[in-house]
């Protein structure tokens, strides 16, 4: 009687162990490649303007892997294309959806001012255009996001659609959102090593960066599960993700205000910056994390 659940276990790990090579080998395999092409580091604070939109290209497209890891496993390994939570389900999840895009903008906004009290003494520093409001910049800024919404959702269908089902059918909910955390912080390490997020010129280089790249993982991993598990579709998260890249606190600093302001900042160590936005978005993660433990799972394994 017990072989069928050990059996179905034992599937869930070869299938889990399977989507992780197949997301992180992209990534593993053509950053390097990209970096010698380049000639420098992609995302480095001297690399070329060239150089860095070619980065910009491909940190698009390293965005996509999880998805076609998603299919490929379940190819691979003979799973069943159910539970693919590609269906919307808006009806009584609303609320989820005006918090996938509030949330994230709201962080972003906190951020900004507290960047601009602390850092830059709460001076008049802020360009917005002539005849323009800092809501109609950042509504703007918001709007342009749609484009980013695609890549956002490769990966949510593979981190939030594929790998925390699985492992949650392996583990306890909250030790799968600090697993899948960390796994997803560490299949950013070929771009944190390049650059990404943090730069290079900062003590630790690159492993205080992968390190931190972790703890902001797994705190955005509470949050996303939480809108996944509570909807049962994919969408919500892929809007959070979208926000979360498009309207970050650094992308709206670049929006708001002057470029004297934004040099200011960009002079700041990274760990200061990244201190006080763990901080903010940390309360977002520990909230969700209760929500997760505190209320049964919903349709993550049986959505459409």
């Amino acid at each position: 009687m017990t072989t069928k659940p050990e059996n179905s276990k034992k599937k869930t790990v070869v299938r889990l162990i399977t989507y992780c090579v197949l997301a992180f080998l992209p990534l593993c395999v053509f950053t390097p490649i990209v970096n010698s092409v380049c000639g420098e580091l992609m995302f480095s604070e001297k690399a070329s303007e060239k150089t860095l939109i070619i980065a910009q290209a491909y940190g698009t497209l390293c965005m996509f892997a999880p998805a076609i890891a998603h299919l490929l496993t379940r190819v691979v390994t003979n799973e069943e294309f159910k539970g693919l939570m590609l269906f919307p389900n808006i009806k009584g999840n609303v609320k989820y959806y005006v918090a996938s895009v509030g949330v994230k903008l709201l962080e972003s906004v906190v951020l900004v001012v507290l960047f601009w009290l602390i850092f830059l003494d709460g001076e008049n520093v802020f360009d917005i255009g002539q005849g323009g409001t800092g809501i109609a910049a950042i509504l703007n800024q918001l709007a342009f996001s749609i484009i980013v919404f695609f890549p956002a959702f490769g990966e949510e269908w593979g981190w939030r659609g594929y790998m925390m089902p699985k492992l949650m059918e392996l583990m306890p909910k909250p030790a799968a959102v600090i697993v899948g955390g960390i796994i997803w912080g560490l299949w950013h390490a070929p771009l944190t090593v390049s650059g990404h997020n943090f730069g290079t010129e900062y003590p630790g280089f690159p492993f205080v960066g992968i390190a931190l790249m972790c703890v902001l993982c797994i705190i955005m991993n509470a949050f996303l599960t939480l809108l996944t598990e509570r909807t049962g579709t994919i969408y919500p998260a892929s809007f959070a993700h979208m926000v979360n890249n498009n309207c970050s606190p650094f992308v709206l600093i670049g929006t708001l205000m002057t470029e004297d302001a934004f040099t200011k900042l960009s002079k700041i160590p990274s760990a200061e910056l990244f201190g006080i936005e763990i901080a903010v978005i940390g309360i977002t993660g520990i909230i969700s994390f209760l929500l997760i433990i505190k209320k049964p799972r919903k349709t993550l394994e049986n959505s459409k």
